[in-house]
């Protein structure tokens, strides 16, 4: 494989299953290739405040996409190269239209994590490890009405979690009607992002801006938020953890994140 691109999602994919460690293996693997030239990005659904745990343990990233591609950080350069944003309009009306729901969301905001203090016992854990909970918490602004605090604010994405059958029947068509991206990466969970906002198309521009191939590059994913990315991609990797879905769309498939499955097909493929 001719690689000059290495992404890889965070949750489910580089990170073991702790979500907070990438593994010794996974970190040599990656250090290798980036000795021999080929770039290293991470594509997450977290924003850039959350990721500095994955980059202290892999400080030779050189660029990150977040917020499901909302934006793109070049870490060499300590700037963002991208963003496109939900509306402050269509922000603070998704914002107003969420105050009417028995439901726990989140939202991010300029690379920080908001949350609003009466939907917080809304949240139910689906088996996320408490250790990451506590962390992600740490890092959030906790306001008592976001509509107010975050007006005239663009929204990175917005997240709404364990959102039953009916709430989603109603919320949905009030998403699509504003011509939102809608995208998971968890069950029962919904992520909005703006108008054709996804991994992508981040990635998509991002190979165009600094000048590699999407043939040359190699991607990693596990969720319905990487199908687009994996999607685009020659070396599309679906991890042995993967929903069907991203088994379907990858091109080839690695071991599990607990596993060491990047780290593994890097060695075979790349170093």
């Amino acid at each position: 494989m001719a690689v000059k691109l290495i992404v890889t999602d965070l949750d489910g994919t580089l990170m073991s299953p702790d979500h907070q460690t990438v593994s010794k293996r996974t970190k040599n693997a990656l250090k290798t290739a980036h000795d021999n030239g080929v770039k290293i990005a991470i594509a997450t659904g977290r924003t850039l405040t959350f990721t500095d745990n994955v980059t202290s343990q892999v400080p030779f990233v050189d660029y990150v996409i977040y917020s499901n591609g909302a934006a793109v950080f070049d870490r060499n350069a300590r700037k963002n190269i991208y963003k496109n944003c939900i509306s402050a309009e269509h922000t603070e009306e998704i914002l107003t239209l969420l105050d009417g729901f028995p439901i726990y969301y989140n939202l991010y905001v300029d690379g920080k994590i908001f949350l609003q203090n009466d939907k917080m016992g809304y949240y139910v854990n689906h088996g996320l490890p408490q250790d990451f909970l506590n962390e992600f918490t740490r890092l959030s602004v906790v306001s008592d009405k976001l509509t107010s605090d975050l007006k005239g604010e663009c929204a990175e994405i917005i997240a709404l979690y364990s959102v039953s059958d009916e709430h989603r029947s109603k919320l949905i068509p009030e998403f699509e009607k504003r011509k939102l991206y809608i995208t998971s990466s968890l069950p029962d969970e919904i992520e909005i992002t703006a108008p054709n906002v996804n991994k992508g198309t981040a990635l998509d521009g991002f190979c165009k801006k600094i000048g590699v191939d999407k043939s040359n590059v190699m991607a990693f994913g596990d969720a319905m938020n990487d199908y687009e990315m994996l999607k685009f991609v020659k070396y599309s990797f679906a991890m042995g953890n993967a929903i069907d879905e991203i088994k379907n769309v990858a091109n080839y498939q690695a071991d599990s994140n607990a596993n060491d499955g990047l780290a593994r097909a890097v060695e075979e493929y790349v170093n």
